[in-house]
């Protein structure tokens, strides 16, 4: 039988260690660079609905595949109704009816307090990537979801329960300034209390023009 002296056992021990370092490191950098990666991927593509990673305050989440969120109907309001529907603002003209439903799995949603309305932002699709749509009459953007914090302008909201086999709509308000544009709305949902809230997008629209008015 062969025998291995001390020396050689530690320098074989040495270099099998530096062998598994080795690994580890590139194993590291290899991971590092895929989730550059990824996370470039997601910074492009929030509305792909194919995200891996959840990031609740930076961007939607993929909607869970037993709850729907989608947009019912889009239409344009008289002005009378515009007016009656927006008494602070001139400009939000247009009605887009939402419904969130549940299958075997119910849910909670972030809403106003005393309220069943969720809390919501207005999304677009521009040719640089998905921006979120703020301030009066949505004229302001940021490339990146302000969070749940602010979706209440400050306000600290509550969370409603959503049962199984349930549905909720709602309706909300979007202009004819935008026309042609394509636009979505968010909002906040979680399984139970303990859960992370997650930005969950609806479907696409793209926002109608003023119909021509009879001379």
């Amino acid at each position: 039988m062969m025998r291995i002296s001390n020396k050689e056992l530690c320098f074989k021990a040495s270099r099998t260690t530096f062998r598994a370092l080795s690994f580890m490191k590139r194993s590291m950098l290899t991971f590092k660079k895929d989730l550059t990666i990824i996370r470039g991927s997601e910074a492009a593509c929030l509305i792909m609905l194919s995200l891996v990673i959840w990031s609740p305050l930076e961007a939607q989440s993929p909607t869970p595949s037993e709850v729907t969120f989608e947009v019912v109907s889009v239409r344009v309001l008289s002005d009378k109704e515009a007016g009656e529907r927006s008494p602070d603002f001139i400009g939000p003209n247009v009605a887009v009816r939402l419904r969130l439903s549940t299958m075997k799995r119910g849910l909670r949603f972030h809403c106003w307090k005393n309220s069943p309305i969720p809390a919501k932002y207005k999304v677009e699709r521009t040719q640089n990537g998905i921006v979120w749509l703020y301030g009066n009459a949505g004229t302001e953007s940021k490339p990146r979801s302000p969070g749940i914090q602010e979706a209440l302008y400050g306000s600290k909201g509550d969370w409603a329960v959503l049962p199984s086999h349930a549905a909720i709509e709602w309706e909300e308000l979007d202009s004819t300034f935008f026309s042609g544009k394509k636009h979505a709305f968010t909002i906040f949902i979680r399984e139970t209390d303990k859960d992370e809230p997650k930005e969950v997008i609806s479907d696409w629209y793209t926002v109608p023009a003023v119909a021509a008015k009879p001379e």
